[in-house]
């Protein structure tokens, strides 16, 4: 006769069934899995993003004191509201398909070249017409010193060179703005982007990439540098790019260790439970970050909203011109409003000089570099 006792058995079942279901819910398919499917939904993902900077930013130029949008009056930490959320996002989805394309191709000439035409030609083109159209329009200056201004010619001239010393200002544009002066503020992540693409270069030219317990020797070794001697590390020469270089070093270690990291819906609740249950503590910097990070792969692979693909990516060009545009139409306006009315009023505009950006500019610049991959593959064959 048996001498257990009747309770615990039961509890014992019900305890196991929930660990073997926790753990094939944990499990779910790998990134790798999802990543070769080819069917993602980070085009939308980096659409809100832009979106979501232009929210944030639309505080700044509603003219009415003290506001900030719900991220910031949530309390996450200083400096944290939806723009910055959304650039940290930008970088794990950067840090993750930019490794992925050195890792695909292993080409060091090919990847710069592949990096060059997707970001330069727009970045360009805003400069110049911001430069001498968008601020022709709103100088306070006659059109003859605003056109001949050196000023005028340096912001182009060294804001395209990606340097550490950006030129925000045109002469007479925008200094009697709620927001003075800033022709476009976002600017700035592009300087610390382009050193990212660097440090991929880099690792990847070195087969450092390719192999994965040195690859996350390294990550992990950077991360601690950033930590404990920020200013030693390399290709991060400004302190206000450690955040965004930590969320780029999280978005390659989710690509490198793509193949036993799963895509789980169950993670990504206990993910963002952890960040809630922290938030105000000494972890809150770290739960969070790790939390977006994944959220940006549970987003990309999980859901299904494929169909936004067809539109074209929009997302670097909103990025691009929303600050100006923001800024042109608080210029035009002239008097407080509300955050709403300026982002309302400001996102069609945006959105069809994103478009004009991406049909016309971006992607034929990147036709460019299919053309140059086939004429290597050519010339390797012959």
């Amino acid at each position: 006769m048996s001498t257990a006792s009747p309770g615990p058995a039961p509890y014992r079942g019900k305890l196991g069934n929930l660990t073997a279901w926790l753990s094939r819910a944990l499990r779910g398919k790998s990134l790798a899995v999802a990543f070769d499917e080819r069917s993602d939904n980070f085009l939308l993902l980096r659409f809100i993003a832009a979106v979501m900077v232009m929210y944030g930013h639309s505080y700044a130029f509603s003219g009415l004191p003290n506001h900030g949008d719900i991220i910031a009056r949530s309390g996450w930490g200083r400096g944290i509201y939806s723009g910055s959320l959304a650039v940290d996002m930008f970088f794990v989805i950067s840090g993750f398909l930019v490794t992925g394309s050195y890792l695909n191709r292993a080409n060091l000439e090919v990847f710069l070249k592949s990096r060059a035409l997707r970001i330069v030609p727009a970045y360009a083109a805003c400069m110049l017409i911001c430069a001498y159209v968008l601020g022709a329009v709103f100088t306070r200056l006659p059109l003859s010193t605003y056109w001949s201004s050196g000023d005028t010619f340096r912001y182009v001239y060294i804001n395209v060179q990606f340097g550490t010393n950006l030129r925000w200002n045109l002469p007479g544009v925008f200094q009697h703005n709620f927001y003075p002066g800033a022709v476009d503020g976002s600017i700035w992540t592009l300087p610390a982007e382009v050193r990212m693409y660097a440090w991929v270069a880099i690792l990847g030219a070195l087969g450092i990439l390719r192999r994965r317990w040195f690859a996350n020797l390294v990550l992990f070794g950077l991360l601690l540098v950033g930590i404990f001697a920020p200013a030693h590390l390399p290709l991060v020469p400004k302190p206000v790019y450690l955040r965004l270089a930590a969320f780029f070093l999280s978005g390659a270690f989710c690509f490198v260790n793509r193949d036993w990291i799963p895509v789980s819906s169950v993670l990504m609740a206990i993910l963002a439970l952890l960040a809630v249950a922290t938030h105000g503590t000494m972890l809150s910097t770290w739960t969070l970050g790790i939390a977006l990070s994944y959220f940006c792969m549970w987003f990309a692979y999980v859901p299904n909203f494929h169909f936004f693909n067809r539109f074209g990516d929009y997302s670097y060009g909103i990025y691009l011109w929303g600050f100006p545009i923001q800024q042109a139409v608080s210029a035009t306006i002239g008097k407080p409003v509300s955050p709403l009315h300026n982002l309302v009023t400001s996102l069609p505009i945006v959105i069809l000089l994103a478009a004009v950006s991406w049909h016309f500019l971006e992607k034929p610049a990147l036709r460019l570099k299919r053309v140059g991959n086939r004429q290597q593959r050519g010339a390797r064959a012959g």
